[in-house]
């Protein structure tokens, strides 16, 4: 079973949307927890109604996701941010990823179809090098997570440095690619 660790801040506009995404996920027995870092908006309301928890942290997503990690009630974690929509099969390939393939960790890749050619260039060495955002859904078995010590407590790139921290376990399964992003506030 997965663990869903989604960082907030101010982000009621999409976030029912988001949550509502991840209903059939909560059915097949998957937990979401929403770490929410001091939203102001109504975040915590619209989490309360979708999510099975939802945690109050200081801001900062690295402080978030590893309280979200500290709250898991299972054991592989899928930090997933507000702003991503997962393909509608993500558990089972992750689960796969996981029990079959023996991965400790990794992400989905991504693409983008209408992109320019750098853009496209740029996505196809981050999903070559195995150096994820965490837009791109990365996911990881805890005792991994623990191992490196979660997230180094950044403003900026943690995600990244995260990975380059796993990287020394195990290279990254990369699966299928992202089927979209959230729609922009109305």
């Amino acid at each position: 079973m997965l663990t869903i660790i989604i960082p907030v801040l101010d982000q009621a506009a999409m976030l029912d949307a988001s949550l509502r995404a991840l209903q059939p996920l909560r059915e097949r027995g998957h937990e979401v927890l929403v770490v929410d870092g001091g939203s102001r908006d109504g975040s915590v309301t619209i989490a309360r109604k979708h999510a099975d928890r939802v945690i109050l942290s200081g801001s900062g997503r690295a402080l978030q996701m590893n309280a979200g990690s500290e709250s898991a009630s299972h054991d592989i974690l899928l930090f997933l941010p507000v702003t991503t929509l997962l393909p509608a099969r993500a558990d089972e390939l992750i689960i796969e990823a996981v029990q079959q393939k023996s991965a400790v960790w990794g992400f989905f890749r991504m693409s983008f179809a209408n992109a320019g050619l750098w853009t496209r260039l740029q996505t196809a060495i981050s999903n070559w090098r195995g150096m994820a955002s965490l837009s791109q859904a990365i996911f990881v078995h805890r005792h991994a997570f623990e191992r490196v010590k979660g997230f180094d407590n950044l403003s900026v790139n943690e995600d990244m440095a995260l990975c380059r921290k796993l990287r020394t376990i195990g290279n990254p399964e990369r699966i299928a690619s992202l089927a979209s992003h959230a729609p922009a506030n109305k």
